[in-house]
């Protein structure tokens, strides 16, 4: 199995024509507003997300203090990792764009991966590829200064958002969460990096002036 190719869309190829449409006439789509909490830590859940348009975040909050462990966009499932340990979930989703989040029958998803032996081999292999992913997300932030984290964060807002310009979907504070540092240390990184040269930076708005020279305070920060 090609890792590459192992996404959301593979895992449903392995489903028959009765098994995909018994999945999707499961499904309800709901849309969010940027800024809406999609799922609250500690409630119960009898859906599995699958996020169709937008960019979600994944927090988790432990002695009153907020980490945002992931950013998820578009055509990607949410949190499916922790889906099948019990019903109420040990993260929180926000919206940080509008986002259309579709909600997919937890039960009918069980069934097919006990009754589908190539659907439950892809699930398996996607579940492992997200906790992989988001593993190796957290540990290159927790070896970075500040500095580094932002740069290493900039960049992945890049690829979410598909450009160089984008806005901040954050407030200072919600961005040293992601980052695991103050909010005086973001601005300082922030105000170090736009007077280098390498982003520009208006309000909420960035863009990735130098990438290259982004890429290397990431890598080395």
């Amino acid at each position: 199995m090609n890792p590459c190719k192992c996404d959301a869309q593979y895992c449903f190829d392995a489903l028959s024509d009765r098994e995909r449409d018994a999945l999707f006439s499961s499904i309800t789509t709901v849309k969010y507003k940027k800024g809406e909490t999609i799922v609250k830590q500690g409630f119960a859940m009898s859906s599995i997300l699958f996020l169709e348009k937008g960019i979600v975040k994944l927090d988790v909050a432990v002695d009153n203090q907020n980490t945002t462990i992931s950013i998820v966009s578009a055509k990607a499932f949410v949190g499916l990792m922790c889906s099948f340990v019990d019903r109420q979930v040990d993260f929180s989703v926000v919206a940080l764009v509008d986002s259309e989040v579709s909600l997919i029958d937890k039960n009918i998803v069980d069934g097919l991966i006990r009754t589908n032996g190539e659907f439950a081999s892809r699930m398996v292999h996607l579940m492992s590829l997200m906790t992989k992913d988001m593993v190796g997300e957290l540990s290159r932030k927790n070896t970075k200064n500040s500095l580094g984290a932002i740069a290493l964060t900039l960049l992945e807002l890049m690829k979410h958002f598909g450009s160089t310009r984008y806005t901040l979907p954050f407030t200072r504070t919600e961005l040293a969460e992601v980052v695991g540092f103050s909010k005086e240390s973001v601005n300082l990184s922030l105000a170090s990096l736009s007077k280098d040269g390498l982003i520009a930076l208006s309000g909420k708005h960035v863009e990735i002036v130098d990438e290259a020279r982004l890429r290397t305070i990431a890598q080395r920060g």
